[in-house]
């Protein structure tokens, strides 16, 4: 069965760019980290339902700009929307690709293919991926139905064949609605339905997806 990962929040720490703005600065670091997280997401939304998208390195730099006004901390946005290329894999995802070698896989992400191709060869698993699928191909985000479709898309296969791995629970639901399988991976968060839709399988990290999926090596 062909997997479909997401990119931000799933294979890579998005948490991991509070060390950069804390850096940057200082005690008002978190603060920035949890204005920008509190914008770039629904905001991928906003443009996808308003009819007015934009690539997210676009995006990630004006989620950036507002959030170091609300905070008050001068920084160089478009120099921290670079940092998404940057991101490190999270502990233990390595070997869970390890795991499922010979299987079909994919990212399939809100972000654009230049950057997700970035990302992918600077943690250097670009080559684990049969297909790199974001959103920009589209010119919509998650949890916009084309989004999904470019899976089965890719891999021809009908969309129940496919399974989307996601650390969002709206994502994971996002595929459902859309006709795939899903797997969320929870990381301590305890589940919680989204719209009543409930993914296919939950596990606590990446390293129980072999497992949970039937395909270890």
């Amino acid at each position: 069965m062909p997997i479909a990962f997401d990119a931000f929040g799933t294979l890579f720490d998005l948490n991991w760019l509070r060390g950069p703005l804390r850096e940057l600065a200082g005690a008002r670091g978190d603060d920035l980290y949890d204005a920008f997280y509190a914008r770039l997401q629904p905001w991928t939304w906003l443009a996808t339902a308003a009819g007015a998208y934009r690539p997210l390195p676009e995006l990630a730099v004006q989620a950036f700009e507002s959030a170091a006004a609300e905070v008050g901390a001068g920084v160089d946005a478009a120099q921290l929307a670079q940092r998404l290329t940057e991101l490190p894999l999270f502990t233990g995802a390595e070997a869970a690709l390890d795991a499922l070698a010979g299987q079909r896989l994919a990212v399939l992400s809100n972000g654009t293919a230049d950057g997700l191709h970035a990302l992918l060869s600077r943690a250097g698993v670009r080559d684990r991926f049969e297909h790199v699928l974001a959103a920009d191909s589209v010119g919509r985000y998650k949890p916009a139905p084309e989004v999904y479709a470019l899976a089965p898309e890719a891999f021809g296969v009908p969309p129940d064949d496919v399974t989307l791995v996601s650390g969002n629970g709206w994502d994971s639901a996002g595929a459902k609605l859309a006709g795939l399988r899903s797997v969320w991976v929870s990381r301590g968060r305890p589940a919680a339905t989204v719209l009543g839709i409930e993914p296919d399988a939950i596990v606590e990290d990446l390293s129980g997806l072999a497992s949970e999926l039937g395909t270890g090596n």
